[in-house]
């Protein structure tokens, strides 16, 4: 009763709209986490995202929240905006790319429009096939969600790196 009770009330009191504010990394694990569940709290249960793999990613794209790109555009989870027409941040020293980094009013909106993506992009169908079957099967997986994620990110070593953040995650819980 007491859990199920701080949860509902940590959900209140949560807004997207309120900045992420840590001092250092379990702080910014904790607060990417409320914003998973403000989100999944939000989705039909078949397309929550697990707090520890959306958490995962964002520690890998941003360096717990550290990097250039999470600081100037609020954006924990490296995505990329390729319209012209919408404002968005050049990489450092490469400001000829033909993208640009998507810029977000708060960090947690970025893990929304990660976790959006994940549901609804054709480039993560693999990803929702999986996701529906462990939901179906009610049981959960992580690696095996982090393995549909190769297309993610540029980097070979991408989901061997997540699966690597997720079990060090297991001592957070």
């Amino acid at each position: 009763m007491m859990n199920w009770l701080c949860v509902t009330l940590m959900l209140c009191a949560f807004s997207p709209l309120n900045e992420m504010t840590y001092e250092n990394n379990d702080e910014f694990i904790e607060q990417s986490k409320n914003c998973v569940t403000w989100y999944n709290s939000e989705v039909p249960p078949q397309h929550r995202i697990p707090w520890q793999l959306a958490v995962s990613q964002a520690i890998q794209e941003s360096n717990y929240g550290k990097s250039y790109f999470a600081i100037e555009a609020n954006n924990l989870m490296g995505i990329k905006e390729f319209d012209d027409s919408m404002e968005g941040l050049k990489p450092r020293g490469n400001p000829n790319v033909k993208w640009s980094i998507k810029i977000f009013d708060t960090k947690c909106q970025s893990l929304i429009f990660y976790m959006n993506l994940l549901n609804t992009n054709h480039n993560y169908e693999e990803f929702r096939l999986e996701q529906l079957k462990q939901w179906t099967a009610d049981y959960v997986d992580l690696e095996k969600l982090a393995s549909t994620l190769a297309i993610y990110a540029e980097d070979v070593y991408y989901t061997k790196k997540i699966i690597q953040i997720l079990r060090e995650l297991k001592n957070y819980e």
